[in-house]
């Protein structure tokens, strides 16, 4: 149980130290305003992505053993499958439009 605990807390806390360093870059030259849910729901994506990325380099540099990569793999895919049922959703309610592809 221990060898579960301990990564995903290591990988939370890096997250929790990178977040407002990457934040406040973003910010300094973006005007203020209010994240709409699609844009709060596209940084979600992202970031649970980007979880998934760095679970995939932590198995494959040894740092995760099997159980513990697919355990966090399968929790990370399914907020990944609820977030894109999520943009779905705002996408038919009427948010912000798919990009076309030029043909």
């Amino acid at each position: 149980m221990a060898l579960l605990i301990a990564p995903v807390l290591f990988i939370c806390a890096v997250l929790y130290v990178a977040y407002p360093l990457l934040r406040e870059t973003k910010e300094i030259g973006a005007p203020e305003h209010e994240k709409t849910d699609w844009e709060k729901t596209v940084q979600e994506k992202e970031d649970v992505v980007e979880a998934l990325k760095d679970i995939d380099m932590d198995f494959r540099m040894g740092k995760l053993s099997r159980q513990d990569y697919q355990s966090l793999q399968s929790d990370f895919e399914q907020q990944a499958v609820e977030i894109f049922k999520r943009l779905e959703s705002l996408h038919k309610k009427g948010g912000k439009p798919r990009k076309k592809k030029k043909s």
